[in-house]
């Protein structure tokens, strides 16, 4: 799946809680894992956030957000 920039509402600690994307809204029900990583930075990439999240429905979604970037939708699982 190519990355796809999507809309997400986050809690006060800045973690998604609801993203929009194509398909329409999705309610984030749990964060089931929250990394960091560095990204190419020999490269000029900057370090981003990846949050794994549980949505209402039970699917499984990958979330990047990279400064300037925003966020984007990387992968599916369900």
């Amino acid at each position: 799946m190519k990355a796809t920039r999507v809309q997400v509402e986050t809690d006060g600690r800045g973690r998604p809680v609801r993203l929009q994307h194509r398909r329409g809204a999705v309610q984030v029900v749990g964060i089931l894992e929250e990394w960091e990583e560095a990204g190419c930075w020999w490269q000029g990439e900057e370090p981003r956030r990846v949050y794994r999240v549980l949505t209402a429905g039970g699917i499984v979604y990958e979330l990047h957000q990279q400064s300037g970037a925003g966020w984007q939708l990387v992968r599916v699982l369900d």
